[in-house]
C-alpha cells in the first residue's frame, strides 16, 4: 500500500513540476516538486524504502519532460545517500536536516544533470547554470519543502515504543 501512495504522491509531483512549475518563479527558478517529494519520502520513511521511492520518482519525472530518459534516475540518487543523514541525528528535530538534505539534493541533481548532458553533447553553460538555477534552487527548494514536509511526516506511522518487561526475560 506504502509504494501505490509513493506512486501516486510521485506521480502528483512530476505533473506539478511539469505544468505548474513553470508558472511558479521565486528567485527566478522553479520548485522541482519531484525532488522535494523524494527527499521528503526519503527523510521521512528511511533509506530503505528510499532506495524504491527515488528512482519512481526519477522515471516519473523523465516520462514528463523532454531530458534524455534516467537523467532524473541518476541524478536524484544521490538523495538515497543523503537520507542516511537522518540516522546521524545532528539536531533534535528531524526537520532541520530534511531541509538541509533537500539543499543539497538540489545542488547534486543540477551537477549531474548538467554533467550528463555535457556529455551527450549538449551545451551546457556551467558558470550561468551554477549561479543563476542551482544556487538559487538550494534556497527555493527548502522553502517548498517547508510546506510538503510537514504532512508527510504527520501521515507517516510512527515506530511504536518497546514496552519494558513484557516477555519471557522479566518473570515475577
Amino acid at each position: 500500500m506504502k509504494y501505490l501512495v509513493a506512486l501516486a504522491g510521485g506521480f502528483l509531483a512530476a505533473v506539478l513540476t511539469a505544468s505548474l512549475s513553470p508558472y511558479i518563479r521565486v528567485l527566478g527558478v522553479a520548485p522541482d516538486f519531484v525532488l522535494i517529494f523524494a527527499t521528503c519520502w526519503a527523510m521521512v520513511r528511511g533509506q530503505q524504502e528510499a532506495m524504491f521511492v527515488v528512482p519512481l520518482a526519477g522515471l516519473l519525472r523523465d516520462l514528463t519532460t523532454s531530458d534524455p530518459l534516467g537523467l532524473s534516475v541518476l541524478a536524484l540518487s544521490p538523495i538515497v545517500f543523503l537520507a542516511s543523514l537522518r540516522e546521524l541525528r545532528p539536531v533534535e528535530s528531524d526537520f532541520l536536516p530534511a531541509l538541509a538534505v533537500v539543499a543539497a539534493a538540489s545542488l547534486a541533481y543540477s551537477i549531474i544533470s548538467m554533467t550528463v548532458l555535457t556529455a551527450v553533447g549538449d551545451e551546457v553553460p556551467w558558470g550561468t547554470a551554477l549561479l543563476r538555477l542551482t544556487v538559487p534552487a538550494m534556497v527555493v527548494n527548502p522553502l517548498f519543502a517547508v510546506i510538503m514536509y510537514p504532512p508527510m511526516r504527520w501521515l507517516s506511522p510512527r515506530p511504536r515504543p518497546a514496552s519494558f518487561g513484557v516477555g519471557s526475560a522479566v518473570q515475577l
